[in-house]
């Protein structure tokens, strides 16, 4: 069975999905799963990881706050739904030289972009949905890796904080926090990796479909009455 077994093929049907970080292993995933849900796709990426001569592209450096902002005016409305999938991630302790500098900018791309974003946006989502995907590093520290523990963590609460402030305009705002998934970045450190998959549950990777399986559901009219939630995709790493 497919993550998307059970989904209606024309539950986005021509209805405009933003995401972030579309060119990753995940935004990838989350952008294919909510096309072949009907979706009409704008994709945000750095300009040179978007795939050439494709449309429904933005090249965009999330860390660049004016060229952020003149990307979120190019997107016009109605929005259904925002996607907030782009992260980075550099294991980095405290002490080294160029922590503080990595420290800026993770915050920036994993933190501030979708707060700004989300902003941006709010007057062509009346009645949607924003999707932040967070990590189970939200709620347990991770080696070597302060900034982007602080910055998931954040980005969670802030989760909490536009699902309470949007209500009123009916916009629902959740998170889908993964574990470690079988992506690139997954497999960073293959030392690291072997370690959480063992202390898994499940013990494997989550796939980025899986992943993408989760937003879709949250966006949907099937979790209509759902908002300032995580739904976990980590195969159980948070229960042991």
């Amino acid at each position: 069975m497919t993550p998307l077994q059970g989904f209606s093929k024309d539950l986005f049907l021509n209805q405009q999905v933003v995401i972030t970080g579309a060119a990753g292993g995940i935004g990838r995933a989350i952008a294919a799963a909510f096309a072949e849900c009907g979706a009409r796709l704008v994709q945000i990426d750095l300009p040179e990881a978007i795939p050439p001569n494709q449309s429904g592209w933005i090249g965009c450096d999330l860390e660049d706050r004016p060229v952020l902002m003149r990307a979120a005016e190019q997107i016009k409305g109605p929005v259904a739904v925002l996607i907030n999938c782009a992260g980075i991630f550099r294991r980095m302790a405290v002490t080294e030289p160029d922590a503080e500098t990595e420290w800026d900018r993770t915050l920036a791309v994993n933190l501030t972009a979708p707060y700004l974003l989300a902003r941006a946006l709010i007057p062509k989502l009346t009645g949607g949905a924003i999707v932040n995907v967070t990590s189970v590093r939200a709620e347990t520290s991770a080696e070597r890796a302060s900034a982007y523990t602080v910055s998931k963590a954040g980005l969670a609460a802030l989760t909490l904080s536009l699902a309470d402030e949007l209500a009123p305009l009916q916009i629902r705002t959740n998170s889908v926090a993964p574990g470690d998934v079988d992506t690139a970045m997954g497999h960073g450190d293959p030392s690291v990796a072997a370690t959480l998959v063992a202390r898994t549950p499940l013990k494997r990777m989550a796939r980025p479909e899986e992943v993408a399986a989760a937003c879709v559901f949250l966006a949907s009219p099937l979790a209509s009455h759902i908002t300032g939630s995580t739904l976990h995709v980590d195969g159980g790493f948070l229960v042991v």
